[in-house]
């Protein structure tokens, strides 16, 4: 490995923490050193551990080097992917150049290895293109003095920048094919709000080509025009702050514009922030929708419902004092007046929620926003209150102020609501106790397609599971001292007790039958260490096994048998049904514990493979399996 001269800020307390020359060679590919990309390693903390030539440049920008911990916008995603055990990809700026970095953890997270390509800035994926063609030759050129034996290594090499190269380019094909074709328009623009880039759709609604664009601040371009929803000024001042501030605007905006031909028009516009990991965000990107139709349509079709006085919901004309200068037929029976008396009432006496002394802010505000839709309360002439869908819009009518409001009740569909709810609360615990949760899922959605749960088998193969069998010893001698419901009063309190140690390894229960239980770790998700945490369930089981004998002054002795391998689990069958397993590991699991020792844990020879390292075991030898012959087997003693 060569020896750079990086300036570091570690010293030699944190190289005395890196691993030796033998240890990180075995972790990284041989092929690192001559590699045009850069390659670095870490360890979890972040820490460099060994970095290629090719990387040398990236590090004197970051201005860290070998021992220093990584400072530059890949830290956080080192801790990360150390954490996750998850590899992911990740671009960041290295001065004026972007690079795209894939992490890969290795030994649980200990280490992480980055490894690095130059990718250009927007939409400058081409050059990146050209600059791998350019890596290829030089290799070419290398592998020309490269003895024979190198020639599969560089075959591999070439073979991963032509993938790489091939991928960009059809990301880069698209991208650009979204951007030419989308419907709505899409304009990029700098730091600063000037136009970088217009697609097609935007040139076509302001009626100008994408270099007369190009350049000039957005603002400028769309040309806004005064408008009462929202206010001009209020619009502009929105989209200054957000660019000033590099934020997303957080809602869309509707505003009218007008296009190099002088012909307004309305836009649904929302202006978001292009975030580079790492880096200040390089520029924004705006999506910008033609509303006109739409907008004109709605607007008639509210003026063509105010008019109509038989409406089924209550639809009042408010003014700005509050009072009431309008109410249909279903308004005044709704709230119990008459119409005239509602007439000479006011917004504020019939809806408890609203304060009189915030009428005039109220008011404010529905000026600038014009719409609002939301839940609350009504009150009728004889007190009673009830919930209501309120729709209140703030309207200009023959040179007057208005609020139109539109309200349904909604009692009866509150109630339904809150049956439902408690309806499904109960039945997601149900199924959640009786099936894992990605099976209740399954089983609910059979219910949703099919009108029935469990209309057809639900099965599922896991090539890694651990399988446990726990059996009272003496439990029908118990069964004889006990009355019946003092021996369910030790059964629930034992299995419960096992429930509760299950849940806390992240296993599932399958079942018990009479004294038996059985679980099982691996599934229905993948648990890499399904057997360490079956054994720890295991052993914690015999614990308070232990603690329950002296508790009741009965002895309570367990005998258990674990298997590691595939299973096939499922639910079968259409009512009364239930998740279970089936195979091989299951029968072995019960063998061991029914040929088990009372008061011990016996595995089989797979299990005992993949626990021998942290666990003490006594072999026990080769037992007689039914269906199986010999098989031989170990008793689990002790945490090592």
């Amino acid at each position: 490995m060569p020896n750079f001269h990086w300036t570091t800020s570690g010293g030699e307390s944190a190289r005395q923490n890196l691993p030796s020359q033998p240890e990180l060679g075995s972790r990284m590919p041989p092929s690192s050193e001559d590699n045009p990309s850069p390659v670095l390693q870490t360890n979890g903390e972040g820490v460099i551990c060994y970095g290629n030539p090719a990387s040398e440049p990236l590090l004197q920008v970051w201005g860290c080097g070998l021992g220093d911990r990584l400072n530059s916008p890949l830290q956080g995603a080192v801790a990360e992917v150390s954490r996750s055990g998850e590899p992911r990809e990740v671009t960041c700026v290295c001065g004026s150049a972007y690079y795209q970095f894939k992490l890969v953890p290795l030994a649980s997270g200990r280490w992480v290895n980055l490894y690095g390509w130059e990718m250009t800035a927007d939409l400058g994926v081409s050059a990146n293109g050209e600059g791998m063609v350019q890596n290829l030759s030089r290799l070419w050129e290398q592998a020309k003095v490269r003895s024979r034996n190198n020639s599969q290594e560089l075959q591999l090499k070439i073979w991963e920048c032509l993938s790489v190269q091939q991928h960009l380019r059809e990301q880069q094909r698209q991208l650009n094919a979204i951007f030419q074709e989308a419907g709505i328009g899409i304009a990029l623009l700098d730091r600063e709000g000037r136009i970088l880039r217009t697609n097609p759709a935007l040139q076509r609604m302001l009626e100008r080509q994408e270099e007369e664009l190009q350049g000039i601040a957005f603002l400028e371009a769309i040309a806004l025009q005064d408008a009462l929803d929202p206010p001009l000024a209020e619009a502009k001042a929105e989209i200054q702050a957000a660019i000033a501030q590099c934020q997303s605007l957080p809602h869309k905006l509707e505003v009218c514009c007008r296009n190099q031909k002088g012909i307004s028009f309305w836009i649904s516009l929302g202006l978001s922030v292009i975030q580079v990991a790492g880096a200040q965000p390089p520029c924004f990107m705006v999506l910008i929708e033609d509303i006109s139709e739409g907008k004109l349509s709605r607007d008639a079709l509210q003026l063509t419902q105010f008019a109509i006085d038989a409406a089924a919901d209550i639809v009042l004309w408010i003014l700005p004092s509050g009072q009431f200068a309008y109410a249909n037929e279903a308004a005044a029976r709704a709230l119990g007046y008459e119409t005239q008396q509602l007439l000479g009432r006011s917004f504020q006496e019939i809806a408890p929620d609203f304060a009189t002394a915030n009428w005039d802010e109220f008011w404010q505000s529905m000026q600038q926003q014009r719409s609002f839709a939301f839940e609350t309360r009504l009150q009728r002439g004889n007190g009673e209150i009830f919930p209501v869908d309120l729709t209140v819009n703030g309207i200009e009518f023959n040179h007057h102020q208005y609020i139109c409001a539109f309200a349904r009740d909604i009692t009866e569909r509150k109630q339904t609501e809150e049956a439902l709810r408690m309806a499904q609360e109960r039945s997601e615990r149900l199924l959640l106790n009786i099936f894992p949760a990605s099976v209740a899922k399954q089983l609910k959605q059979q219910a949703h397609d099919n009108g029935q749960m469990g209309a057809a088998a639900i099965a599922q193969r896991f090539e890694d599971v651990t399988v446990l069998f726990a059996d009272i010893v003496g439990f029908t001698h118990l069964c004889s001292r006990c009355t019946p419901s003092d021996l369910v009063h030790i059964l629930n309190d034992i299995f419960s007790t096992f429930d509760r140690l299950t849940q806390e390894r992240g296993l599932e229960k399958i079942k018990t039958i009479g004294d038996a239980y059985m679980a099982v770790g691996g599934l229905p998700e993948p648990q890499e260490n399904n057997a360490e945490a079956v054994a720890e369930l295991a052993l914690a089981m015999m614990d308070e096994a232990a603690r329950f004998s002296v508790q009741s002054g009965e002895p309570i002795i367990l005998r258990v048998g674990l298997a590691t391998g595939p299973v096939v689990a499922g639910v079968i069958g259409l009512n009364k049904f239930s998740y279970d397993l089936w195979g091989d590991t299951v029968n072995l699991a019960s063998r061991m514990e029914s040929l088990g020792v009372p008061g011990c844990i016996q595995v089989t020879q797979q299990a005992y493979e993949r626990l021998r390292h942290r666990y003490v075991f006594e072999k026990r030898g080769k037992l007689q399996v039914k269906g199986k012959g010999e098989t031989i087997a170990y008793l689990l003693k002790r945490r090592r």
